[in-house]
């Protein structure tokens, strides 16, 4: 196996909507190159990580050099995520493809250990948290990346499949104009990546939406232990409809399994599944007085009787947390960390 290691000047800072959910959290963003596209019977033959540093960026690959080294790329790769203290990841589509093919190469090792970090997947982000999916015909990363100027900027000259046709005849040969290739393609995709997402949260933030994209997606709390997706919903008809603060999520470490029923103390329901990895929660809240807001349907809690002490918010009046995106992810992310501090 070999280790390369590129350091890279690149300038530009993420906004400040988007970092109050990940300060503290380091970033790494992956992308891997497979023989295939089966779990099961293909390899990871090269990993690629780019991490932030004091000048830039730096990108580091762990390449196999034949179909025999597939054990010695996962084990440099975990012990690197280990090592640098990883918070989060960044990827493209990781969540249906590189994160589940590492997982099942893993299990296919022995390997004891597996990928439990917040998985940014920009793919989805995206979907989810802008109108791209209407503007263009394909989300592929490099229908994105022309979309917003910078696939010209790329080194590389082929596609993913065609790396792995490469690799065959450089794992027999030790070609070396065939290793910069591999190497060029996956590098590309996980500098492009970086790029992107500070294209991305730059548009979503001058939209003012982050909270909003964010809270669609989920964001992490406990330094990426939970990923968080509140949202407000009603139940009933007439009379007898209430406003519910929904949290969904996902355990992502330490999941655990616990039921908690509303009682004279709480009003709140909580259920939290270590099999499935996911948790719910459900808060009744009200729709504002006219005294508190104009705005229609716009709804609050009583900080009080949840035993918050949320009087410097901005948001918070008498005792009462209007809720608008900010504030939503403010009190979900506060309820939620009750049930697992």
């Amino acid at each position: 196996m070999k280790t390369i290691t590129r350091d890279y000047r690149m300038e530009g800072n993420l906004p400040s909507s988007y970092m109050r959910y990940f300060d503290g959290m380091r970033c790494c963003v992956l992308d891997i190159e497979t023989s295939g596209l089966s779990r099961e019977n293909s390899k990871v033959i090269l990993i690629g990580l780019l991490t932030e540093t004091d000048s830039g960026v730096k990108v580091t690959q762990f390449l196999a050099e034949n179909h025999y080294e597939e054990h010695k790329v996962l084990r440099a790769t975990m012990d690197f995520l280990q090592r640098e203290n990883i918070g989060y990841l960044v990827t493209y589509n990781g969540a249906s493809f590189d994160l589940p093919f590492i997982a099942k190469r893993l299990e296919a090792h022995f390997f004891e250990d597996s990928i439990k970090l917040y998985d940014l997947d920009l793919f989805r982000f995206i979907k989810c948290g802008t109108d791209l999916r209407q503007r263009l015909d394909s989300l592929s990363q490099k229908s994105v990346e022309n979309y917003y100027g910078i696939l010209g900027d790329r080194d590389d000259s082929i596609t993913g499949r065609e790396s792995v046709t490469m690799f065959d005849e450089y794992s027999l040969t030790g070609n070396s104009t065939l290793e910069k290739i591999i190497l060029t393609h996956n590098r590309e995709d996980v500098l492009h990546l970086y790029r992107l997402m500070h294209y991305v949260l730059t548009d979503i933030d001058r939209d003012g939406n982050m909270d909003n994209a964010l809270a669609r997606y989920g964001y992490p709390i406990l330094d990426g232990r939970l990923a968080v997706r509140p949202s407000i919903c009603c139940k009933g008809r007439g009379s007898n409809k209430q406003y519910i603060l929904k949290i969904n999520g996902d355990q992502i470490k330490d999941a655990f399994s616990a039921a908690f029923f509303p009682d004279m103390d709480s009003p709140i329901t909580a259920e939290f599944n270590s099999e499935t990895g996911m948790f719910q929660i459900e808060l009744p809240i009200e729709k504002a007085p006219e005294n508190l807001s104009d705005a229609d349907n716009t709804c609050y809690v009583d900080t009080v009787s949840l035993e918050l002490d949320l009087s410097c918010d901005p948001d918070c009046i008498n005792d009462y947390l209007i809720l608008n995106p900010r504030s939503i992810n403010l009190i979900a992310e506060l309820i939620t960390k009750r049930f697992v501090m």
